[in-house]
């Protein structure tokens, strides 16, 4: 609701500012003038949402009340003022007399003023205690405890941690001490009275715990919305707690993920844009081709065995950015500042160009342009082992790109895995079309935001 509220904001204010923008520049505003501006000015708003959607200006979690935050805002301001000009003297000059100079210089000191002030208010109100949930988190865990940490670093979530509910006299952080703590549930409805709570999470899932049920029927008079952990934890953070998961969890959640519409509608534009992309890309063959040869000897062509949907072993293509001999001594992880990467290598990964040739793996079958990203059989051996429900991130296609690519930085050890597995479980429950488009959009602000350094 936050979202929808934020992007509402966003779109009243960009058609209010055109309106004042044309008042100030024309001295007034009639029907006629409203209309001659209308359609071309509604083509850059669009670019410029798009340009917020996919740059994340519409993420709670990422709103902050610092300079970076206000800096970031600014920066899209800047790449949409560049867009304007160049929709305008592209586009919008062979269908329309308008001459946008003044009026777009008008319009950007406008816009920003409004937008940074609208921005800076919906943080504070947000964040304030007036729209903040009083919650309480019954029972301990390592989990309960990470979603307490967020809770408390992150206030434009619009949650309060008002209350732990500790039955089993768990060790708690002193941290968390500040906290209003409880120990006997058997008085949970007048404790959650008394601490005026309207949220509760609780550790463990009611439907399996007959005790927690009981106490927290006799609150449901209480207008309270009730959460079990993991869903709470998915929704705040984008993220399965692998650990606090049990076999009935993907029973319930991920066994019916099996929409033929879905399956059929994904593979069609898969079909479609690796086709037209494979196609388009052929234009960076050659350059790319020479500069991998000049660099150093060996294939163009990188060929690697990876595990796919049901654990099929499949070869996955890429242009090499790596010395030819980079597993002499057999398979291992890559580094971030690998020395077997060449130079041009550097660059590639850094634009994911070494990826194009994955545009035939989507094409012929073996992956998707969203999906879990596959790993290599050695990977996935030890994986299984050391990490729980490692495995169930194969009952997907992989994919070029994923949930876990664009919401967690490059890592590559066991640890990274376990991080990694959380985001994609959460992809693979909730995978759809929206989300899917969602991704390939945020991982071109990942690309760029990579190769700037940033």
């Amino acid at each position: 609701m936050r979202k929808v509220v934020l992007f509402l904001g966003d779109i009243i204010l960009l058609y209010g500012s055109l309106a004042l923008t044309l008042l100030v520049r024309y001295g007034y505003l009639d029907m006629k003038l409203w209309q001659e501006h209308l359609a071309p000015f509604s083509l850059v708003f669009a670019v410029w949402v798009l340009v917020f959607f996919i740059n994340r200006l519409y993420e709670i979690r990422r709103m902050k009340k610092d300079f970076e935050f206000y800096g970031q805002l600014i920066q899209n301001l800047v790449i949409n003022a560049l867009l304007a000009v160049l929709i305008f003297y592209t586009i919008v000059g062979r269908f329309s007399d308008i001459r946008p100079q003044t009026i777009l210089l008008i319009l950007l000191l406008i816009f920003t003023a409004l937008f940074l002030l609208w921005r800076k208010i919906f943080y504070t109100v947000i964040s304030g205690k007036a729209l903040q949930n009083n919650l309480a988190i019954i029972g301990i865990s390592p989990e309960s405890l990470l979603l307490a940490e967020e809770i408390i670093t992150q206030p434009e979530l619009s949650y309060k941690l008002q209350l732990i509910v500790n039955p089993d006299y768990s060790e708690i952080p002193e941290k968390f001490q500040i906290v209003n703590i409880s120990k006997d549930l058997s008085d949970l409805k007048n404790t959650l009275i008394k601490n005026k709570i309207n949220t509760v999470v609780a550790v463990s899932n009611p439907r399996y715990s007959p005790e927690v049920a009981r106490y927290l029927f006799e609150s449901i008079n209480l207008k309270i919305q009730y959460f079990n952990l993991t869903d709470f934890y998915e929704k705040i953070t984008g993220k399965i707690p692998t650990t606090a998961l049990e076999r009935n969890w993907f029973l319930e959640n991920i066994s019916q993920k099996n929409n033929q519409f879905f399956v059929i509608a994904k593979r069609l534009i898969d079909i479609f844009f690796a086709s037209l992309f494979g196609l388009i890309s052929l234009i960076l063959l050659p350059i790319i081709a020479l500069l991998i040869k000049i660099e150093s000897k060996g294939p163009l062509i990188y060929k690697q065995e990876r595990v796919g949907l049901a654990n099929k072993i499949f070869t996955v293509y890429k242009f090499r950015s790596m010395v030819s001999n980079a597993e002499k001594d057999g398979a291992q992880w890559a580094q971030k500042n690998d020395a077997r990467i060449t130079k041009i290598g550097k660059l590639m990964r850094k634009t994911r160009l070494d990826e194009i040739p994955q545009f035939w793996n989507i094409i012929i079958g073996n992956m998707s342009f969203v999906g879990p990203r596959p790993e290599r059989p050695e990977f996935v051996e030890q994986l299984i082992k050391e990490v729980p429900y490692y495995n169930e991130r194969h009952l997907v296609k992989p994919g070029l790109s994923g949930w876990a690519q664009i919401n967690y930085p490059y890592g590559a050890s066991v640890e990274d895995a376990k991080q990694k597995l959380q985001y994609d479980l959460f992809y693979i429950k909730n995978q759809s079309i929206a989300l899917d488009v969602s991704i390939i959009l945020k991982t071109i602000n990942t690309i760029f935001n990579i190769t700037l350094g940033r």
